[in-house]
């Protein structure tokens, strides 16, 4: 077999096994992660019949590559429900990067480092956002104690994404009314006895508010991230697009025609749709609910990981 139809093969395998997975069709975990560790030594068998120099650089470019392998394989088998040391049994013989597990807001955060070499100067981490997915979950909220449950989970978790910003996104306080007009700079803001209004145009990379009174966000701006904390209502309208939306109210929330968001919606009282929902742009992932009322953006494809359930991943990245 040449050297080109090894690594074809292989990148062939790596490809099949992932569009499996993705699409949930395979059935099972174990073929995508042997599918990568096959992929990786036919691709090192190749290897062996370059020139020596080439050799030198190609073997160090599949080093790094066999340690990002590694990281998927450990993050694509703890998704699955495989013990941490499944590979480590024979025949496989081989371990896995570590995952650990948090929260980014409502979403869980899997990640697996992927150990450096002598001349790097820090460990890099493949990290995943993840939602359960809403055909295991959705009936779930039909309890008001599961509804109970994602409310005070993602209301304690934007407060301290509020609170907790660091410099130059330090949280100021400041009393009374408090209205943005034009352009913004990023800042995080607690608003004490008083209102909010924002009626912006441009682009701004981040926005943190807590608001005491009302809040409302208004006028054409992309927001890359947008944190809204009130316990009054809460406002949403105009041609405003945020890559990333967290908001929540103690009373409630209306979004109108126009706006556009990825990210979640919770309310005390009701999430209205004045326009109707489809006029409303909501981007994969997103949620919206309100605890009273239980109604629910039904058409949600994942919902945030508060409850339990198996994990699916909207988002991949490399820290």
């Amino acid at each position: 077999m040449s050297v080109e139809i090894r690594l074809w093969f292989g990148v062939w395998v790596m490809n099949k096994g992932a569009l499996c997975f993705a699409k949930d069709r395979c059935g099972a975990v174990l073929p995508l992660v042997l599918g990568i560790l096959l992929a990786v030594t036919l691709l090192l068998t190749s290897l062996l019949q370059m020139p020596g120099g080439v050799r030198r650089v190609a073997l160090r470019q599949l080093q790094k590559q066999q340690r990002i392998y590694d990281a998927e394989s450990a993050l694509i088998a703890n998704l699955s429900g495989l013990p941490a040391d499944f590979f480590e049994r024979p025949p496989w013989n081989r371990a896995l990067p570590k995952v650990e597990r948090g929260h980014l807001g409502p979403w869980a955060v899997l990640s697996a480092s992927m150990p450096t070499t002598n001349s790097e100067n820090a460990d890099k981490r493949i990290r995943i956002l993840a939602g359960v997915p809403c055909d295991s979950a959705c009936s779930l909220l039909n309890s008001y104690e599961r509804r109970r449950e994602i409310y005070e989970g993602f209301r304690r978790e934007l407060i301290r994404e509020i609170s907790m910003a660091k410099p130059p996104l330090a949280l100021k306080v400041k009393s009374g009314n408090r209205r943005f007009l034009g352009r913004m700079q990023p800042m995080s803001l607690w608003v004490q006895e008083g209102d909010l209004t924002l009626n912006l145009d441009g682009n701004t990379s981040s926005g943190r508010f807590r608001v005491d009174g009302s809040a409302e966000v208004r006028g054409s701006v992309n927001f890359d991230t947008l944190r809204v904390y009130a316990r009054g209502p809460i406002t949403l309208r105009g041609n405003v697009r945020v890559r990333w939306l967290e908001a929540f109210s103690e009373d409630r929330i209306e979004i109108s025609q126009g706006f556009d968001f990825s990210g979640v919606v919770v309310a005390r009282r009701e999430v209205l749709f004045p326009n109707g929902a489809r006029k409303v742009r909501r981007r994969h992932p997103s949620f919206a609910m309100s605890l009273e009322s239980g109604n629910l953006g039904l058409d949600s494809m994942l919902m945030p990981a508060f409850i339990s359930g198996q994990l699916q991943p909207f988002e991949w990245s490399l820290k």
